[in-house]
């Protein structure tokens, strides 16, 4: 492409991207951040560091309102939100059967007739994180022993306005007989109700049970259940570790085991994948001292499937009633609610190290006057990488990150960081040369493309065998595939084939790679850099063929995330990085 053509295309995406730009509200103001989409009100925090990183270069300039949203929401010592919009709440469909409903934590849909809530992190594809459900009631009545299904006997459900949200409900009528001596058949004897408070200023859902005898019934020892179903149904959603306490135990096998006996302050379950990407639930009973005990059900050990918690009462006469409340808390990347303004996702945490990269990029193009402020929040990140950190993507962020710095320091801290850095984005290369998470996570090809983009910076940095080794691998393990449409593509084995923004993540990788050759620290047979150059002449063709002209700006197909990349990869910030801290 000549000069004038790349100018253009340059100059198109940066207009592009511009339409995405909105107020963001941050704790000091405002800054004019990017949104979702144009005209929007949803400001991701990955998005942003995209869009900072691809700004960041000498040539395109006009990412401070990102900077600005990132250094507020990702530059002091705790995670960070995922995203940070509107603190409202939005019933989306107000049908019991099918309702959804989004705050800015979670999304909640569900069939309340089945006694059924499922909740989503925001930002993630496949199951429910948490399915609300599966609930027993137990009494009994005139000397017989009743255990009821919940969900079988639910007359009534709906939404209702609260204070700061709303409320979920559903009502069942219970019906029991007495015992063998008792003349009739069953008759209704109580009623039972469940009530999920969802509040746009917590992630915290509120539950409230509530049993309530009819008149002239009386019943005895009564049990009320929580419970949370289907736990462990794959695709990134497997729960195997129950936190009781102050104790950690793996889920067992078996049905109803009882893993818990007496009063319990909190309890919950946590997933053990690396702790970028671990969900947790955490469950507080309001009345510790009525846990009567809590029940796990899984079909093999660390495999969690349901979680039932009884609580007791004693004997209930008409006009009384037994209620319990239990607060749940479902969280992603983070140990506790994510300290921050209204309207941030206080329940899923940002990747961090992505926003370290991105801030040490703006460090190294910047002009001086946010240097301390960009180095001070980069060096915080970094050294806030757990040590058990296995994700590909976050490693391979980081490794980027201290890359920029050593650029501008030349500190031998830095450098010993990027060597321990590479060593552990090498251990989670598998063998077939996909770089994924350990433990059988399914791979990322944007994650896969992050590793290789990291890698091949190192090696401009000096030639290493390991690390062009695992580039040559990982360049082996991409494929080609064609989509119904059709649309073509690149993928891995057994992975989503790469959508557009995963495509222009590739393509920025693949150009490095290219480089590191040119520059001479990257060896490869004549063969595999004949692919190479094939590969990459793909994947430029496919992402052209995803960008429209529209007035005098160019449009990606996708989010603010694809504009950016794709603006990123036909524009890298590796080429001029060489040249101005090289």
């Amino acid at each position: 492409m000549s000069g004038s053509g790349m100018d253009a295309v340059r100059d198109g995406l940066a207009r592009g991207l511009a339409r995405f730009v909105a107020p963001a509200r941050l704790p000091d103001g405002f800054a004019p951040a990017f949104a979702q989409k144009p005209d929007g009100a949803v400001f991701d925090l990955t998005a942003n560091a995209a869009v900072a990183e691809a700004l960041a270069h000498p040539m395109l300039g006009g990412g401070d309102g990102a900077i600005d949203l990132l250094l507020a929401l990702a530059g002091g010592p705790g995670p960070a939100p995922g995203a940070i919009g509107p603190a409202r709440i939005v019933v989306e469909n107000e049908t019991p059967r099918d309702l959804r409903i989004t705050t800015p934590h979670h999304l909640f849909t569900g069939d309340l007739f089945r006694g059924e809530i499922r909740q989503h992190l925001h930002g993630t594809d496949g199951p429910p994180a948490l399915i609300h459900g599966g609930n027993l009631v137990e009494f009994a009545f005139k000397g017989r022993w009743h255990c009821l299904d919940v969900e079988d006997a639910i007359v009534a459900a709906g939404i209702e306005d609260a204070e700061g949200g709303v409320r979920l409900f559903h009502e069942s009528v219970l019906s029991g007989r007495g015992g063998r001596f008792s003349r009739g058949g069953p008759r209704e004897v109580a009623r039972l109700r469940y009530v999920y408070e969802l509040r746009a200023d917590t992630p915290v859902v509120a539950l409230t049970v509530t049993l309530t005898p009819l008149p002239g019934v009386v019943l005895d020892r009564p049990r009320i259940t929580t419970a949370c179903d289907a736990m462990s149904p794959g695709d990134g959603v497997e729960y195997g570790t129950l936190v009781l306490g102050d104790g950690r135990r793996a889920s067992p096998a078996g049905d109803n085991v009882t893993v818990h006996e007496g009063p319990l302050a909190a309890y919950g379950v946590r997933q053990g994948r690396t702790p970028s990407r671990a969900h947790a639930v955490l469950l507080t009973p309001r009345d510790p001292a009525a846990v009567l005990n809590v029940k796990a059900s899984g079909p093999t050990e660390g495999r969690l499937h349901w979680l039932l918690t009884r609580y007791a009462g004693t004997r209930l006469a008409a006009g009384e009633a037994l209620t319990q409340r239990e607060d749940r808390l479902l969280l992603c990347g983070t140990e506790l609610p994510i300290v921050a303004p209204r309207g941030a996702d206080a329940a899923s945490a940002a990747p961090r190290q992505r926003i370290a990269a991105a801030l040490a990029t703006q460090l190294v193009f910047g002009d001086g006057k946010r240097a301390e402020a960009l180095s001070a929040a980069v060096r915080r990140i970094l050294a806030a990488l757990p040590g058990d950190e296995t994700t590909p993507g976050e490693l391979a962020h980081a490794l980027m990150a201290s890359e920029a710095l050593f650029r501008i320091t030349r500190d031998a801290e830095d450098r010993a960081r990027i060597n321990g850095l590479v060593a552990r984005l090498l251990a989670t290369q598998a063998g077939d040369g996909v770089f994924r998470e350990p433990g059988g996570a399914v791979a990322s090809v944007a994650e896969h493309a992050a590793a290789l983009l990291a890698l091949a910076r190192r090696l401009a940095l000096g030639a290493a065998e390991p690390v062009g080794e695992a580039l040559r691998r990982g360049i082996a393990a991409l494929a080609l595939i064609t989509l119904p449409g059709p649309v073509d593509t690149i993928t891995l084995p057994a992975t989503p084939a790469a959508d557009t923004e995963a495509l222009a993540h590739v393509l920025r990788a693949l150009r490095a790679a290219q480089a590191a050759r040119v520059f001479g620290t990257l060896t490869m047979p004549e063969a595999e850099a004949r692919r190479l150059a094939f590969l990459a002449d793909l994947a430029l063709r496919f992402l052209q063929a995803r960008i429209r002209p529209e007035g005098d700006a160019l449009i990606v197909d996708g989010t603010v995330s694809a504009q950016a990349a794709a603006l990123a990869a036909l524009v890298p910030p590796e080429g001029a990085m060489a040249r101005v801290a090289g």
